[in-house]
């Protein structure tokens, strides 16, 4: 009602009243775009909630939101269409002020104080204030009825809407027939009219129907003659009047670029017109035509001359026209909608792609929309499969010239090199025979790596709809769900190589089948080509060939991108080129690689010999009996002949058991640890697929080979060592398939986020490497137990034995002291004492000793030092304690080792007194450890799981503890003016939700670091480190 009643009051209102009309249609025109943005929210979810079928509940919620959404819409169109005459008619009236006849004597008025001496600039008019405000009056009535009228036209056709549409025509020729002015403010008020012409034209092209063609002849006596182009001379009436315009010379410069913005706008809507008409239903008769070549090439001329200074705001426009045109040369070409056309000829070409090259790097910045809108405007598909636009005499062409500036710019940008894959990928699949020419390029992207994640990409995306609607024209690539898992990380440009071969592939397959055509040719020639390619560079290139690398360094990652897309192309070898692949393969196996680069070689080489079975004996065979090869080498063929044996067909595979079994079999007995193990691990698979169980009966029965490898699989199967190396593998080899390990998905889907390096999965030689490395780290830990345990054990022994000598030889010193020196010594005499004489001989003899006596002496002198040294130590221990500061650091909210570590870290750098933990078994971490650079050693660490963190608290409270959170909270004090006591536990929050609410009642206050910037938000760690020196720089300056 309100909508209603305000719009039949618009006319009949005084002058007094303008503003409040200008914001009614301000209000109503953001009505519809809400609406619009409605329709569009509703139909993502729909489509989402469409591929999940089996959601029944949600599918049913996605009909009835739609339902209200088009019912909504139905009545605000109702209630438009209404007050669609007033809207018209005050249009009309507002539209006085482009006064066609009187602009071009109009005198420059005097303009304000703020814009005089001033260049102007979009919101700068350079117009008195009295003409200002009917000026934008105008406009916005303009904007507003074409904006309500256009939106109404997709819900319901009416005689106010031809009215409207009729009036929006109107205004379009009186504003294209307008003589040029030669003051400023005349032009200034022809400025505004073009301003208002563009959302007119917007409208006007989407709504252009048979009906609309009628209105245009009506307005065009032109158009009466048969053959006449039918927009030739709307547009070419439009571009001689603003030309007009723009060559009088009264515009400032700031002024002239927002005409050239608005000139821009509207001929891409004019040169939209075609597509819409044609979705709007309508068909041109025989004979007729929308353009003319004649016109289409000035249009051209005229975007050509214009693009390599265009401005920020005119570049999206600019492209947009541009592809536009080209789309109508291409039709042209055909004979449809353009008359006398022959296309675009390579001089065009090499125009426009320097132009728009031009216009690329002067831009600052590398926005999303530009970006793809230079990529579909100038590699446009209609182009791409002309081969001269590729190469030219041997010379690059244009486009091919373009591709190579734009990759080689997007080594330094990211997100240009991810929509040029994603374009260039697409366009590759439609034209596989253009391949060829772009193997480098395509090499390129295969060997990239950028920077993972790219924010303000995503951000751009979803919240500019210009980002997604240039995106959505880039030409489709070879797989739409992983452009959308992959195309804002760093694998994305050589996930869409991959992913584009995969493709080719299955094309290449229907070589020989009836459903053949020039394109699977074509699918297999390049996808050959390309393979050498990069076999060539794995064995020549100075990097790719290297045998001594870092792990994680770039030669590492650029090797395994290399092989990742080698695996890919396995499905393009052919018998012409098995050779030559055969050749770089081995070369490769045989030189040092880290088994992340020796798993794809593997894959590849096996997927090769289950291809060509006659490969295994002429070449496999020889090389598993050549027993000097380098282990690393051997043990890669080895788990290429295992699952050669495993994966290959019925047909041949008892044939490679036979071939390859008896090579492998031996080196079960290598003096090399992991060589043998692997070999193990590989045979005992195959001696279970190819050896079933057998009854008692039948073993009689059986050959000494056979009952040999019976008793070889049985040791395999329940040896307990080989049962833990198989169990440690966690069923790899049942898992492990050749064909899927050489699939985009079977390479590109292993993600872990923390861990994530090139999607390499850990390969099987580093499972059994890391097996026999922690069985030699647990033998080294026991035997080194078993040692200290010998050690101890000797030393008790000895100091028994000592004992037993002194005590005997002092009894025996004693005895020889009391006989006579005449008696003879040779023979025995057993001696009986009592009781007391006994213990009073032993104590004389031990005390007449000298030699004994030097030994008690030495002794309790070593019992005293070692005394000193452990009260020295216990006194240095205390000293430590006691040197530490009274304040506890509670973290067991915390569960991000990274942050963990860096917080003990820095408990020990500023002499904490602990640091509380929910979990102490984090310091055993690798990554935790590699943080904390052995601090955990030094900081006392408590264990307090969070279950227990209450009580803990509560505990230390009544030890005279202040208790301290680190939160935002109403209350919370800033840290700089809180005075800590000298005993203080500090409590810090969760990464993201901060601390519970029943923790924050336990504190005895919370504390907040000031922040200043934008984002609101420290790092735990951080915010733990800084509250510690706080507390630190207090305790010091007391």
């Amino acid at each position: 009602m309100f909508i209603q009643n305000h719009g039949h009051e618009l006319c009949q209102e005084n002058n007094k009243s303008d503003q409040i009309t200008v914001k009614f249609l301000i209000l109503t025109s953001s009505l519809v775009l809400e609406l619009q943005m409605m329709q569009e929210r509703v139909a993502e979810y729909g489509s989402k909630v469409k591929g999940k079928s089996e959601f029944r509940v949600l599918e049913s919620i996605d009909q009835f939101g739609h339902a209200d959404a088009l019912n909504l819409c139905q009545k605000f169109t109702n209630v438009f269409i209404f007050i669609m005459e007033e809207l018209v008619s005050f249009a009309n009236l507002s539209c006085s002020i482009f006064s066609y006849t009187d602009t071009t004597k109009m005198a420059d008025a005097i303009l304000p104080g703020s814009v005089r001496g001033k260049l102007g600039g979009p919101s700068q008019r350079r117009l008195s204030s009295s003409t200002t405000t009917p000026v934008l009056q105008a406009i916005m009535s303009i904007k507003a009825l074409a904006t309500i009228s256009s939106w109404c036209a997709q819900f319901k056709s009416h005689v106010s809407l031809d009215l409207a549409f009729n009036f929006l025509w109107e205004f379009f020729w009186k504003t294209v027939s307008s003589p040029a002015c030669n003051s400023e403010t005349g032009a200034e008020i022809c400025l505004a009219a073009y301003e208002a012409l563009a959302p007119a034209l917007t409208a006007l092209a989407s709504v252009f129907s048979p009906q609309a063609l009628d209105l245009v002849r009506k307005d065009d006596s032109l158009l009466s003659s048969v053959g006449k182009p039918l927009l030739d001379s709307l547009v070419l009436s439009f571009l001689e009047n603003i030309n007009n315009l723009l060559a009088v010379g009264v515009f400032v410069r700031t002024r002239r670029a927002v005409l050239m913005n608005w000139k821009w706008m509207c001929l891409e809507s004019l040169l939209s017109i075609p597509s819409y008409a044609f979705k709007n239903g309508l068909h041109l008769e025989d004979n007729s035509f929308f353009f003319s070549g004649a016109a289409l090439r000035w249009i051209f001329t005229d975007l050509l001359e214009s693009l390599e200074n265009a401005g920020e705001g005119s570049v999206l426009p600019m492209l947009r026209s541009v592809r536009l045109v080209l789309g109508l040369f291409a039709e042209g070409k055909s004979g449809l909608l353009v008359s006398l056309c022959d296309g675009v000829d390579a001089q065009m070409m090499w125009q426009l792609v320097q132009s728009s090259w031009i216009l690329h790097v002067s831009c600052n910045k590398r926005k999303v929309a530009p970006i793809a809108a230079l990529l579909s405007s100038v590699l446009h598909s209609s182009l791409f499969s002309d081969e001269s636009m590729h190469i030219t005499d041997g010379a690059p062409g244009p486009l091919k010239w373009f591709v190579e500036k734009i990759l080689e710019e997007g080594t330094k940008s990211p997100r240009t090199i991810r929509l040029s894959a994603l374009h260039l990928t697409g366009l590759c699949l439609s034209y596989p025979r253009i391949i060829k020419y772009y193997v480098k390029e395509l090499k390129l992207l295969s060997l990239h790596g950028s920077v993972a994640f790219d924010e303000d990409f995503e951000g751009e995306l979803a919240d500019n709809h210009d980002t997604r609607t240039e995106v959505s024209l880039l030409a489709k690539g070879p797989d739409t769900e992983l452009t959308k898992e992959f195309i804002n990380t760093e694998l994305y440009a050589r996930a869409s190589v991959a992913v584009l071969f995969s493709k080719l592939a299955d094309l290449s397959d229907l070589v020989g089948s009836p459903n053949e055509n020039e394109d699977c040719h074509a699918a297999l020639e390049s996808g050959k080509i390309f393979l050498l390619e990069l076999l060539d560079s794995a064995v020549n290139d100075k990097d790719l060939a290297k045998e001594l690398y870092k792990k994680y360094s770039a030669i590492h990652r650029r090797k395994v991108r290399a092989w990742q897309m080698v695996c890919i192309l396995s499905r393009f070898v052919c018998q012409d080129i098995v050779s030559e692949v055969a050749r770089c393969l081995h070369i490769s196996l045989y030189r040092n690689n880290l088994p992340a680069v020796r798993q794809y070689l593997e894959t590849f080489a096996i997927n090769m010999y289950l291809k060509f079975p006659p490969l295994v004996g002429e070449q496999l065979v020889p090389v598993l009996r050549n027993y000097e090869m380098r282990p690393q080498a051997l043990s890669s063929y080895v788990f290429i002949a295992a699952n050669v044996i495993l994966h290959a067909s019925q047909a041949v595979q008892y044939k490679h058991l036979d071939e390859l079994l008896p090579p492998i079999v031996p080196l079960l007995t290598s003096h090399h640890h992991s060589l043998r193990g692997f070999a193990q691990l590989l045979v005992y698979q195959v001696l279970c697929k190819n050896f079933p169980p057998l009854d008692s009966k039948a073993s009689e029965t059986m050959t000494l080979e056979k009952r040999c490898f019976e008793d070889l699989k049985s040791y395999l199967e329940k040896n307990s060592d080989c049962m833990r190396l198989r169990a440690s593998m966690g069923g790899y080899l049942d898992a492990y398939s050749p064909n899927s390990s050489a699939t985009p998905a079977g390479i590109f889907v292993n993600r872990v986020e923390e861990l994530e390096f090139e999607c390499v999965p850990m390969s099987f030689m580093e499972q059994v490497l890391n097996f026999l490395n922690d069985a030699r780290e647990e033998l080294r830990s026991s035997m080194a137990k078993d040692a200290v345990t010998i050690k101890n054990e000797s030393l008790r022994s000895d100091e028994d034995e000592n004992c037993t000598k002194i005590l005997s030889n002092a009894t025996e010193g004693k005895l020889h002291t009391q006989l006579p020196k005449d008696i003879s010594l040779d023979f025995q005499k057993k001696i009986t004492l009592s009781k007391h004489e006994k213990q009073d001989k032993a104590v004389n003899s031990f005390l007449g000793d000298q030699e004994t006596y030097k030994q008690l002496v030495e002794i309790e002198k070593d019992d005293k030092l070692l005394a000193q040294v452990l009260q020295s130590r216990s006194l240095a221990a205390e000293g430590e304690r006691a040197s530490r500061q009274h304040l506890i650091l509670v973290a067991s909210l915390l569960d991000r080792i990274p942050n963990l570590a860096g917080l003990a870290r820095t408990c020990e750098v500023f002499k904490a007194s602990s640091l509380v933990v929910a979990d102490a078994n984090i310091v055993h971490d690798k990554q935790f450890q590699l943080i904390s650079v052995t601090a955990e050693k030094w900081v006392p660490m408590i264990e307090v799981p969070v279950d227990s963190l209450k009580v803990f608290l509560e505990r230390k409270k009544r030890e005279g503890f202040s208790i301290l959170g680190l939160e935002q909270t109403a209350n919370s004090i800033p840290l700089d003016q809180h005075i800590f006591p000298k005993k203080t536990v500090l409590v810090l929050g969760r990464e993201k939700e901060g601390i519970p609410v029943d923790i924050i009642h336990v504190l005895d206050a919370c504390l907040e670091i000031p922040q200043l910037g934008v984002v609101r938000s420290l790092n735990v760690h951080v915010s733990g480190a800084i509250a510690l020196w706080e507390y630190t720089r207090q305790q010091r300056s007391q």
